[in-house]
This record gives structure tokens, C-alpha cells and sequence, in this order.
């Protein structure tokens, strides 16, 4: 099981707009200490090397190591539906084969 809250939501944003147009697919490695990324782009001239620590999140837990395989082109047409100010969580269960984003507006605006 994997659950990490991130209040800056807009981190997570610039990070996925910043690699997207160098891979296209990344495997996310997540332990207990963090989440990291290693990906070469098609030609293999770039090198995308991430690491995300455990003390970086708001919350962090990871019960078993696992990886975790997105499509960052995909994942970055759903970062387009979080806004800057917002809180990004991000789950997986057991099974790797699929993650779960929450997006949580960090403002009391309500729209009608």
C-alpha cells in the first residue's frame, strides 16, 4: 500500500510538465524512503533522474516497495485538472496496476 499528501501541489505539476517532453513513460520506484524516477528519452541522449524523499510530503507511507509504471503524457492532461494553490494525494494499493490521484482545493471558494 502506498498513500503520500502533498500540499504544494503545484511541485508535483512542474515536475511532470518539466519530463514530459523528454519520456514518455516512466516506472516509479516507491519505498519506504521516497519515490524515484530513472528514464532515458527514445534516443537515449537525456536522462531524467527524480528523487523525491519521504520528509518532502505532508504524509507519507509506503508498506511494501513496488513500482509503479504511468504514462506521463497522460499524466499530464490530469495534472491540468489540479490547480496550483491544491492538495495532491496519490494511492496504490497492493496491486500496482493502477494509482489513484485526489485532487483538494486548499481554498473555502465555492462556486455556484
Amino acid at each position: 500500500m502506498f498513500n503520500a499528501r502533498l500540499e504544494q501541489g503545484i511541485i508535483l505539476k512542474k515536475i511532470i510538465e518539466a519530463i514530459k517532453e523528454l519520456v514518455t513513460t516512466v516506472n516509479i520506484d516507491v519505498s519506504g524512503t521516497g519515490l524515484s524516477i530513472q528514464a532515458m528519452d527514445s534516443s537515449h541522449v537525456a536522462l531524467v533522474a527524480l528523487n523525491l524523499k519521504e520528509s518532502g510530503f505532508q504524509s507519507y507511507r509506503a508498506l511494501n516497495n513496488m513500482t509503479l509504471g504511468l504514462n506521463i503524457q497522460n499524466l499530464s492532461k490530469i495534472m491540468k485538472c489540479a490547480g496550483n494553490d491544491d492538495i495532491i494525494t496519490m494511492k496504490a494499493d497492493e496491486d500496482p496496476s493502477s494509482m489513484t490521484f485526489i485532487f483538494e482545493s486548499n481554498s473555502n471558494d465555492f462556486y455556484l
